[in-house]
């Protein structure tokens, strides 16, 4: 009910007021609200000129002590200023709104908060933001389509990469029915793997790449090895690659570095770096058959100076420093089965001991003549986590589809601790089967976490195709029944997947607070060019492991649709790029731009900023 002004003042002083009234003298019972005259306001602290995106710290005074204030852009519909905090309307902090063009100009206004002590008054004042300098100085034509009512697109090409490598190769994949001839070709790139880690021990959520270029089946003499970049986030929400970080000053390069993982491998409070090689692959004479020759996995470490070095070499692999024996690693994980503290990897089935310094040995158990005696091979995704809650981490990992002629193996298994390391003596339990059915579901990529919040470890799974090939991106939830055995409760907590049946499913998945609710949400990292579906996929928990998708509506497009003329995002790495609001995440323009007249193809980093926690 909506209360007059006497209400609100209280009796005592409505009787104040009544008494007032009732002197003689024939006075005036009104209150005088001051003049906009007698206003005089003062702004200290605004920084113009100015970064887009900057932070700002102001205070307004004015002769008025009864005066506080609300601030805003003048007449603007785009650009606002963003995450404005205040406890007492006189002092501000906010961020620059986010531009797009070189410089921008706007009308700071500050309004008074009117009442019988203070008139109503705005004050003008010019704010000149420029444009944060990047890497790679691109400007995109489709700004409108850059921000939403949650997320805005924030440093545009900030890193990246650019090919102007080709080859001439006939390519079969991924049949050998599926040949191609290629004639001086440009390598095809993509932002394949990314994670988010402290690579430098300041507190700050940065991330490395680890970029893949295709075709991956080239002959060995074409291939090019693509590198793995680090970027360091300033606490700002800027990221960066300081080439200074490197050793040998510059990112270390590998064939085919797959699935990656950020982890304190050698116990110095920085995170390392771990990515499972793919191997060197390559085709018969008559490209009839697919072949792998071993490459090592890729270990880079950071050293006493806080520089990484690539220690490769220290995971042992009884192949002459050449790879493990295991055919490629589409896998990834890590943990500690043996609960001595220290992280383990668990990569192409062979399970790596790790000494507390970062030198690998294989388990005398989990290595490749188990792998060969089960009729594993190498697994398509894993994930080493705590199941039963003993402290001993358990394996769990899921093999290839077709595989069913040379392999009776089920389509994955738990391998759960006895409150021992000795995981000769752990029970063997398959895991549920995919939902396009046995030895026909590419287990992409798995993840770990309490979904449910009933203290036990779930698992999502980023299931896909095997024909058509990675077609369809569904996720897979499986919840711990408190005994360390996983029951498949998609229908029930995931029933709407809008990206099943047809969105090109390889990809990364995360879990990550999004909203900040205390609860695990979904993201999915993926790349497709016709479902109509971003790639940056987020799916919100209800906080008891049911999730519903965001609307395409609630993300922006990617900067300019590129060549492909596709608007819908590509990739999303959630991370905390500026301490503001809700998570952040990376994308990727995916060869956005091509430079017109020259032979090349690029692809240019960009964040997703979260403008409001409104989800």
């Amino acid at each position: 009910m909506k209360k007059s002004f006497f209400n609100l003042l209280g009796p005592k002083y409505f009787l104040l007021l009544v008494l007032i009234s009732s002197c003689g003298g024939g006075g005036s019972s009104e209150i005088k609200t001051p003049e906009i005259s007698d206003l005089n306001i003062s702004l200290i602290g605004l920084k113009t000129p100015s970064r887009s995106y900057e932070y700002q710290d102001i205070q307004i005074t004015s002769n008025i002590a009864e005066c506080s204030f609300n601030i805003s852009l003048d007449n603007q519909d785009f650009y606002k200023i963003h995450h404005v905090k205040t406890n007492n309307n006189k002092n501000f902090v906010f961020r620059n709104p986010l531009i797009y063009s070189e410089t921008e100009n706007f009308q700071f206004k500050i309004t008074t908060i009117e009442n019988f002590n203070c008139p109503n008054v705005e004050k003008i004042y010019n704010l000149h933001v420029d444009r944060y300098p990047t890497q790679y100085q691109l400007i995109p034509t489709n700004t409108n389509d850059l921000k939403t009512n949650i997320y805005q697109i924030g440093d545009i090409g900030f890193g990246g990469i650019i090919i102007n490598d080709t080859f001439t190769a006939t390519i079969c994949y991924p049949t050998p029915n599926d040949c191609e001839v290629f004639e001086n070709s440009l390598f095809g790139q993509d932002a394949h793997n990314m994670v988010q880690g402290d690579f430098n021990g300041d507190g700050y959520e940065d991330f490395a790449v680890a970029w893949a270029f295709f075709p991956h089946t080239i002959e060995p003499s074409q291939k090019v090895d693509a590198p793995i970049n680090i970027f360091l986030n300033n606490g700002e929400g800027r990221f960066e690659e300081n080439t200074d970080i490197y050793l040998n000053g510059e990112a270390p390069r590998h064939p085919f570095a797959y699935r990656t993982i950020a982890a304190d491998f050698n116990n110095d409070g920085i995170d390392d770096i771990f990515s499972g090689s793919m191997g060197i692959q390559y085709r018969s004479e008559d490209y009839s058959e697919n072949f792998i020759n071993p490459y090592p996995h890729l270990l880079f470490l950071s050293n006493a100076d806080g520089k990484f070095e690539d220690k490769s070499g220290q995971i042992e692999d009884q192949n002459n420093g050449n790879g493990q024996l295991c055919g490629f690693a589409h896998d990834a994980s890590v943990g500690d089965p043996d609960a001595d503290g220290d992280i383990d990897i668990f990569a192409c089935n062979i399970l790596n001991i790790n000494d507390g310094e970062g030198n690998f040995i294989m388990h005398d158990f989990i290595n490749l003549d188990w792998q060969r005696q089960n009729q594993y091979g190498n697994p398509m995704s894993s994930v080493i986590t705590d199941l039963n809650n003993d402290s001993f981490d358990d394996i769990i990992f899921w093999n290839f589809d077709n595989r069913s002629n040379w392999s009776s193996a089920d389509e994955g298994y738990i391998l759960l601790s006895d409150n021992s390391s000795n995981i000769e003596n752990w029970t063997k339990i398959p895991v549920p089967v995919g939902p396009f059915g046995y030895d026909r579901n590419k287990y992409n990529h798995a993840v770990a976490g309490d979904i449910n919040d009933d203290g036990f470890t779930d698992i999502v799974v980023a299931v896909t195709r095997d024909l058509p090939y990675y077609e369809g991106a569904y996720i897979q939830i499986l919840i711990n029944n408190g005994l360390g055995e996983l029951i498949d409760m998609t229908e029930s907590n995931f029933p709407s997947q809008a990206r099943s049946d047809s969105h090109h499913g390889e990809g990364n998945i995360y879990l990550r607070d999004m909203n900040l609710d205390g609860s695990l949400d979904i993201i999915h990292s993926t790349r497709d060019y016709s479902s109509g579906h971003h790639g940056a996929h987020i799916a919100i928990n209800d906080g008891m492991g049911n999730f519903v998708s965001i609307d395409n509506s609630r993300l922006p497009n990617k900067p300019d649709p590129g060549f492909n003329n596709y608007d819908f995002l590509m990739k999303a790495l959630p991370i905390n790029a500026d301490d503001e609001s809700c998570l952040d995440f990376i994308s990727v323009t995916d060869a956005g731009w091509e430079n017109s007249g020259e032979i090349e193809t690029s692809n240019y980093f960009f964040t997703v900023l979260n403008t409001n926690c409104s989800f």
